[in-house]
C-alpha cells in the first residue's frame, strides 16, 4: 500500500511539474501580430522505431535488452500546426511482446499492443532561434488495444491520458531526426497493469507553408490610386 501511495504522488508531482512548464511557455511565448514561414509549417509526417516498458513498474525504466521492440518503423504520426508553437498530433502504432521479457510481472506473455493517440504539442523551437535543434512538450488521451493472452494480466482495451517529451533534431528544412519518450497512465485501473511508457527514434518530414509574409505596405490606406485625379485650372479673364 505504501508503494502505491508513493507512486501515485510521484505521478502527481510529474503531472503538475507538466502544467507549470505548460503554463511558463503560454505566458512567455507572446504570439506575434503576423507570422512568418520560418515560424510555422502546415504538415509534419513521421515514421519511428518504438520501444514498449510494459512491465508494471514504468517509474523504474526496465534496462535496454528488457523492452519489447521491432526491427523495422511501427509508428506513425501526423502532426498539424496551430498557432505559436502549438500544435495536434495523431499517431497509430502497434508493438509485439517478446516471451522472454517481462509484461506486467509475467514472463511468456505473447501477442500484440496497439494503440491510438491524439495529443497538444507545445514546441519551443522559436524561443531556442529556430536552429537545428526543436524541443517540445505534449499531452493528449489515447486508447491502447492489447492481445487477449491469458497471461495477460491488463485490461484488453484501455483509455490512457498520455505525457510527453521529445525533440526533433533538424537536418534540413524539410527532413529532421525525432527522439520521444511518453508515459501512458491508463484510466482502467489506476496506477495498475494498464499504464506503460514508450521510447521511439524516427524520421520526420515537414511540408512548410507557402502564403508568405504580408507586410503593412498592403493595407488599403498604403494603395496607390489606380486613376489619377484631375487637376483643375481657373482660365483667366484675358483669356478668349
Amino acid at each position: 500500500m505504501c508503494i502505491e501511495i508513493n507512486r501515485m504522488r510521484q505521478h502527481l508531482s510529474f503531472l503538475f511539474s507538466f502544467v507549470f512548464i505548460l503554463m511558463q511557455a503560454s505566458v512567455f511565448a507572446q504570439p506575434d501580430k503576423m507570422i512568418t514561414n520560418r515560424d510555422n509549417y502546415f504538415w509534419q509526417f513521421g515514421l519511428a522505431w518504438t520501444t514498449t516498458d510494459d512491465d508494471g513498474q514504468e517509474l523504474n525504466p526496465m534496462p535496454i535488452d528488457q523492452l519489447h521492440g521491432l526491427p523495422f518503423p511501427s509508428r506513425l504520426y501526423v502532426d498539424r500546426f496551430i498557432y505559436n508553437g502549438w500544435s495536434a498530433e495523431a499517431v497509430l502504432g502497434a508493438q509485439t511482446y517478446q516471451a522472454d521479457r517481462m509484461v506486467n510481472d509475467s514472463i511468456g506473455v505473447t501477442g500484440f499492443i496497439g494503440y491510438f493517440d491524439a495529443a497538444l504539442k507545445y514546441s519551443f523551437y522559436k524561443q531556442l532561434g529556430r536552429g537545428a535543434i526543436d524541443p517540445y512538450l505534449g499531452a493528449g488521451l489515447g486508447f491502447s488495444l492489447r492481445s487477449a493472452d491469458p497471461k495477460q494480466s491488463a485490461p484488453l482495451l484501455t483509455p490512457t491520458v498520455n505525457l510527453s517529451a521529445g525533440c526533433t533534431f533538424w537536418l534540413s528544412k524539410q527532413i529532421g531526426l525525432q527522439a520521444q519518450g511518453v508515459y501512458k497512465f491508463g484510466l482502467v485501473d489506476i496506477l495498475g497493469s494498464s499504464s506503460y511508457a514508450q521510447y521511439s527514434l524516427g524520421l520526420v518530414y515537414r511540408i512548410e507553408k507557402t502564403d508568405g509574409y504580408k507586410s503593412d505596405f498592403h493595407k488599403p490606406k498604403y494603395k496607390l490610386p489606380r486613376k489619377p485625379s484631375r487637376i483643375k485650372v481657373e482660365k483667366s479673364g484675358d483669356e478668349s
